[in-house]
């Protein structure tokens, strides 16, 4: 009986453990976000696309730019890494075509890539302001 009792302890403990893992990613706002506001696109859709997007902006815009993107979105080295995984991309996302292409692959459509585009803007302009939201709006169309 006690072993059972530890057993069951052990995973409530581990389950809890897991459950606070993907809330606790330093873009998960964003990400559910993304998901509740764009209707079909998974979480791991989200990710690719999020990623996918402010990596490309990373290679599109003026490094001092980007800096101020990425201190408004906290996490978004880790995101760009995670959706070069998911797409196959790599570090290298090309254009917007080549993103679009490369998330088509994985079920999302291109209105759901512009959707993801103009919310990842709009939430780097919550936290940066307007010149950030219209540098990196501007590079994603």
């Amino acid at each position: 009986m006690k072993n059972r009792f530890a057993v069951l302890l052990t995973a409530v403990v581990v389950l809890f453990a897991f459950a606070g893992c993907s809330s606790s990613l330093p873009y998960s706002s964003l990400i559910s976000g993304l998901t509740g506001s764009i209707p079909g696109l998974s979480a791991d859709q989200a990710i690719a696309s999020a990623g996918s997007l402010l990596g490309l902006a990373s290679a599109k815009m003026n490094p001092a730019d980007f800096a101020k993107v990425a201190s408004a979105l906290p996490g978004t080295s880790d995101l760009i890494s995670k959706a070069g995984d998911l797409t196959g991309l790599g570090k290298t996302f090309g254009s917007l075509g080549d993103v679009t292409s490369a998330l088509g692959k994985m079920g999302v459509t291109p209105d759901q890539v512009a959707k993801v585009g103009a919310g990842v803007a709009d939430a780097a302009g919550k936290a940066g302001g307007d010149a950030v939201k219209n540098s990196l709006a501007s590079v994603l169309k």
